[in-house]
């Protein structure tokens, strides 16, 4: 009983330190236009698993970005990788994206944060300075339009360094327009939807590094994903492998 109340007394003051901290906001991309503000975004290229990172998967449409996971007819499976590396990092901060996916087998789509200090010292225990990989929203083919959060630190690789935390939300939201969140700083990681913290996490060091923001695709031929279609995913115009993304905001924490 006395731990169960430290528990709630810890939440409760994370959550009302989370409601009066002060902000700054420096991204709102909405995804006005044809295309990508290269200021802002990369569409990063090459081979990256059983796929290729291609522009060719990657539109800006309607006020949206859609990333469309597609088989083109030499067989080649092609991926959207966008990111804000070198572009827009911030350090101990909030991050929100409202999104929508539907997710075949063999293909996963994340809405995430990385460093590119990642496993820099070779240790878990360097993972403040390091940075963590944050998976704010993570969701496979397998998963139905359910989703996951994972926070990963320590040098990938490693068995002994490598380490993760996460999460499975077990809602079947994929299909659905919803926001996505996190939040950071010496506490812990708050990950919200729709405004609502629905989860906190205390296990993973909080990062220090500076985190730039990634809205990806993935595809293996088989692997936690579940397996491709032997066939594809066919032509990106009848492919209903889709991560749909309205709108992306950043701040990062003021100083008091």
């Amino acid at each position: 009983m006395v731990l169960r109340a430290l528990l709630s007394l810890y939440a409760l003051t994370v959550a009302a330190n989370a409601a009066t901290a002060d902000f700054k906001l420096i991204l709102e991309e909405n995804f006005e236009g044809a295309s990508l503000n290269p200021k802002i975004w990369n569409i990063e290229t090459g081979k990256r698993r059983d796929a290729f990172n291609s522009a060719e998967a990657v539109d800006v449409r309607d006020g949206h970005l859609v990333i469309t996971t597609w088989t083109n007819p030499e067989g080649k499976t092609l991926c959207g990788f966008v990111t804000t590396r070198r572009k827009v990092e911030l350090v101990m901060g909030k991050i929100e994206a409202r999104c929508r996916f539907n997710v075949l087998p063999g293909t996963q789509v994340a809405f995430w944060a990385q460093s590119q200090t990642y496993g820099k010292s070779g240790k878990a225990a360097g993972a403040p300075m390091d940075g963590v990989e944050i998976d704010i929203m993570e969701t496979t083919g397998m998963m139905k339009g359910e989703y996951q959060y994972a926070l990963h630190w320590g040098p990938y690789g490693s068995p002994t360094e490598k380490h993760i935390s996460s999460k499975h939300f077990a809602q079947k939201v994929g299909l659905e327009w919803h926001t996505y969140g996190v939040e950071w700083d010496a506490t812990g990681y708050r990950f919200s939807r729709d405004g609502q913290i629905i989860a906190t996490d205390v296990t993973c060091p909080a990062s220090r590094a500076p985190e730039f923001i990634l809205l990806t695709s993935e595809s293996n031929i088989k692997s936690w994903n579940g397996e491709r279609p032997a066939a594809g995913y066919g032509h990106k115009s009848q492919s209903t492998n889709l991560f749909e993304v309205d709108w992306v905001k950043a701040w990062e924490r003021v100083s008091k």
